[in-house]
This record gives structure tokens, sequence and C-alpha cells, in this order.
């Protein structure tokens, strides 16, 4: 089943639940931009537009359901710091020729490689929270197996954890800061860091088979600032580090990657 269908079908049963059951229905809205690396492991970056939104269904009987541009969640809402949700969600594409956003640039550095097609992952995300801290562990499996560089490397496995914390709060503003480190198995390592025979006969790059490892490591901090308890803008910067079998990839030229994007966001 398609990634839309999905949803399609999740939402439609989120309506029908809220019509059926006592139900909270909530959600956001946001718009800003980010500046990031062009691929994990490039040492070029582009500005491009952040969107984000989402409705969630706050359900007595059923937990939370949400809908979002970054997939699907359904988990229980318990009176404990801890909680369980199911995740459904997405492993980004990749195009072998970037085209950079606002301009008629165009990146070639992996052309030959071919387009790396979304993968659609499902998994969990287990979380142990209080008033000014958090800790989580999320682990995404892909649904399928996919072909890439004229090979199959094997069905996706991604493990993260991390914790966040609130440093700082005065009134309208806070600031937050959170790391995190992934655990990625050699169907993952290969689809992203990967050179098959195939791709180095159509590239000066040499043939390249990660093994299962630790994938990255990152910080990261976060300034909020709500002008109402509806409208918030955010700020958010972070570094990460690619490690071993990733870092050492032909197509990565820096393993260092930073990032940094801004949001202004409404909830309603």
């Amino acid at each position: 089943m398609k990634r839309s269908l999905q949803q399609g079908v999740l939402f439609s049963g989120l309506l029908i639940c809220a019509s059926t059951h006592s139900a909270e229905l909530s959600g956001f809205a946001g718009l800003g931009v980010s500046i990031r690396p062009i691929y994990s492991g490039s040492n070029h970056t582009a500005v491009g537009p952040l969107l984000k939104a989402g409705v969630d269904l706050h359900s007595e009987n059923w937990g939370l359901f949400g809908l979002s541009t970054d997939g699907l969640i359904w988990g229980l809402t318990p009176d404990s710091p801890f909680s369980m949700s199911l995740l459904l969600t997405q492993d980004e594409a990749r195009k072998e020729v970037f085209n950079y956003p606002f301009s008629g640039r165009k990146n070639r550095d992996l052309q030959g490689m071919g387009n790396l097609s979304a993968a659609l992952m499902a998994g969990t995300d287990l979380r142990y929270q209080q008033e000014s801290w958090t800790l989580w562990l999320r682990l995404l499996t892909a649904t399928e197996k996919q072909r890439y560089g004229g090979e199959a490397p094997g069905r996706s496995l991604i493990v993260t954890s991390g914790a966040q914390a609130e440093l700082w709060r005065w009134q309208h503003a806070a600031i937050s800061v959170g790391g995190d480190i992934s655990w990625a198995n050699s169907g993952y390592q290969q689809r992203h860091y990967g050179v098959t025979a195939q791709q180095a006969h159509r590239t000066d790059f040499a043939i390249y088979s990660p093994s299962s490892g630790f994938q990255q490591g990152g910080l990261y901090a976060e300034l909020m600032w709500h002008f109402d308890k509806n409208l918030a803008a955010g700020l958010t910067s972070r570094a990460q580090y690619l490690f071993d079998e990733a870092g050492s990839s032909p197509l990565v030229n820096s393993r260092m990657q930073y990032s940094l994007s801004s949001l202004i966001q409404y909830t309603f």
C-alpha cells in the first residue's frame, strides 16, 4: 500500500473515531526556511523552504493519533512518565542531480549514482519525560526491500537514542539543548553511503560496501519564542558527525554536518 493511501485510510479512521468517541482535535501549521547539506556527507549546503503541518486526535479510549508532514503516529497517553508510540514515516529520497531552490544552479557530485527513492519506515518510539527533560529511543525499519544501484541491499534498520533538556525559560522564551546518536544496519548504510559495482562503473567512486555500525551523533540547540498561546517562532541549530563506515564512504567529503532552521508555527 502506498504511503499516501495508508495516510488517507488512517486519517479517515481518525475522523470516524472523533465522531463516535469523546476526543479532542488539535493541529498546527508552520512555515520557515532551512540551511543544510544537500545530502548526508556533502560539503555543499542549500537554502530551502521548510513546511510543517499536522493534526492530532486525543481520545480517552484510544490514546493519541497524529498525521503530519513527518508521518503517522499512534500512542497511548498514560499517567506515568513512560510512553510508547507506533510510527509510520519515510526515509528521505535523494536525487543524483540536486537542483538548488530559488536558483537554476545544479550540483552533480552524485551524477551516475542514480536516484535514491524514499523508503517507507515503520517502528516504535519509547520516551521517559519529565517537566524539563526527556529521554527517548526510536527504532525504524523499512517495510519492504528496495533495489538501488542494481542491487537489493536488504531492509534498512536504524536505531536512534537521544535526550533533550530545557536550560532556560523566561516569560515567553525558552532555550533547549539535546543530543542523539544512531546505529544503522548494513542495508541502511548501503542505501545512503554505499557504492555498487554498477554505480562505480558509471562514476569515479570506488566500490564501497559499508557494514552495520554507528551512523551519526549530533548536538542541537533550540530557541523558542511564544507570542501568545497559539503563535510561536523557533530557531534551531544542529551539528552532527558521521562515524566509522558512514564517514569513510567515498560519497562523503565532510564528516561534520551543520544545519540551521527557523520556523513560525500556529497551533489550533
